[in-house]
């Protein structure tokens, strides 16, 4: 397990097995993950690793970070594509912490 804290909120991701895409006909990890803050908690286990990559809760935890930062960008902008990727609420926080969401979305080293 893997946790960050970024303003208010602890965001924690987890390795939750792994499962076999018939789409690709890959076996990839998939990973459950946690956003918490003082009012709501959002939970997902929707984040899943490239075909046949070994178990990395860091790497999942920067995907995530990226599908924040997308949705984020897209609400500042009035909408899109991405602007429905959370919650409205998670969503909101998001895009209240669009930098700090940023800079883990291009951290790949810890």
């Amino acid at each position: 397990m893997i946790t960050e804290t970024i303003a208010d909120a602890t965001i924690t991701v987890e390795h939750d097995g792994n499962h076999w895409h018939t789409d690709d006909r890959g076996n990839r990890q998939r990973y459950r993950y946690v956003i918490s803050t003082p009012q709501w908690k959002h939970s997902g286990n929707d984040i899943n690793s490239g075909v046949d990559a070994e178990p990395d809760e860091r790497s999942a935890l920067v995907t995530l970070a990226s599908f924040l930062s997308a949705c984020a960008e897209s609400r500042s902008y009035g909408g899109g594509e991405n602007a429905d990727l959370f919650p409205d609420h998670v969503g909101q926080w998001a895009e209240a912490n669009s930098d700090e969401l940023a800079l883990l979305s291009m951290d790949d080293e810890g």
